[in-house]
């Protein structure tokens, strides 16, 4: 296990929670990797939201419990607004991608990771001092 922290996109805790296949075992693996564990506030939403669709609320409600013990979970703030705007324009990414990657980076998360191929033109780049992860 690496000792940095990891960030890790809504698409990979859906991949290992629902076990998605394909993704299952590409996510259980980048989870095991960091001894510190992070979400967006906006994770929980989409998630919540992903249960919802699925007709599992009730059991997203049981695990979210459990989800603030293993993950710490990074709240927005302005800092991180205004620098969303700057990722937004400067990699062209879709808002709620720019507010997660503005999380990770103004937080100092040295990786991220993620199954969304808004951020496939980022893999092994580091913006900042974080490195993006696209996983396929």
């Amino acid at each position: 296990m690496e000792e940095s922290r990891g960030f890790y996109d809504t698409n990979v805790l859906i991949a290992y929670l629902f076990r998605e296949e394909n993704r299952f075992d590409i996510a259980r693996n980048v989870l095991r990797r960091h001894a510190t564990r992070a979400l967006s506030i906006i994770s929980i939403h989409e998630i919540h939201m992903f249960s919802i669709k699925l007709g599992v609320e009730t059991k997203f409600l049981d695990i979210k419990t459990l989800l603030d013990k293993l993950f710490r979970i990074e709240p927005l703030n302005q800092s991180i607004c205004i620098k969303a705007s700057h990722l937004r324009k400067t990699y062209k990414l879709p808002e709620i991608d720019s507010l997660v990657l503005a999380t990770v980076v103004c937080l100092k998360y040295k990786h991220f990771y993620t199954f969304d191929r808004d951020f496939k033109e980022l893999n092994n780049n580091v913006v900042e001092e974080t490195l993006i992860h696209y996983l396929t």
